[in-house]
């Protein structure tokens, strides 16, 4: 099942880094944003996997799907930023990261987050959760810690995401997570 979480969020974070921002304004006032640079001082070293898309990078994306794949275009469009960070877990600091993981998820809960999906098992904890405005979604995270894999990813999509188009994707790239109603 961890696998299959993963591979679809890895395929979000890819799906999502077809988009067209609309200016460089800073995300920090964007609802559905989390600051991810924040976290690299959990683990003292650099993000192993590291994506950061935004700006005009999103419009040159977004622009190149336009025709082939309007739907998509569609989607995409309304997004402001991908972040994605990959970190490399050791027993030395596993349980301070599971700690931190929680008091992050805590601190999304206050700040209106809804849990979306959280799975706890011996070797992994899986958390999604969606910041919504009415019958939109203005962001959704990801926070998936692995003993097994030794590794803890982020992944945080901010923008106006319409929930009928994400699973409209789903059924259109076959990733099961994302093919059903939100």
């Amino acid at each position: 099942m961890m696998n299959r979480i993963l591979i679809a969020a890895a395929a979000l974070a890819m799906l999502v880094a077809v988009p067209v921002a609309k200016g460089q304004a800073s995300l920090d006032s964007e609802p559905g944003y989390v600051d991810l640079d924040a976290i690299e001082a959990w683990f003292g070293d650099q993000p192993f996997l590291f994506v950061n898309v935004k700006g005009a990078l999103l419009n040159l994306v977004a622009e190149a799907s336009r025709g082939e794949d309007p739907e998509l275009y569609e989607l995409l469009s309304r997004l402001k930023a991908i972040q994605v960070r990959g970190f490399k877990n050791d027993d030395a600091n596993l349980a301070d990261v599971r700690r931190k993981a929680d008091g992050l998820s805590r601190d999304l809960d206050k700040r209106g987050w809804e849990t979306v999906v959280r799975v706890r098992e011996d070797d992994e904890q899986v958390d999604l959760f969606m910041k919504s405005n009415g019958d939109r979604i203005s962001g959704l995270m990801i926070m998936v810690v692995q003993d097994h894999e030794d590794e803890t990813v982020f992944v945080n999509i901010v923008g106006d995401i319409d929930p009928a188009q994400i699973g409209r994707l789903g059924r259109k790239f076959k990733i099961d997570e994302l093919d059903r109603d939100w």
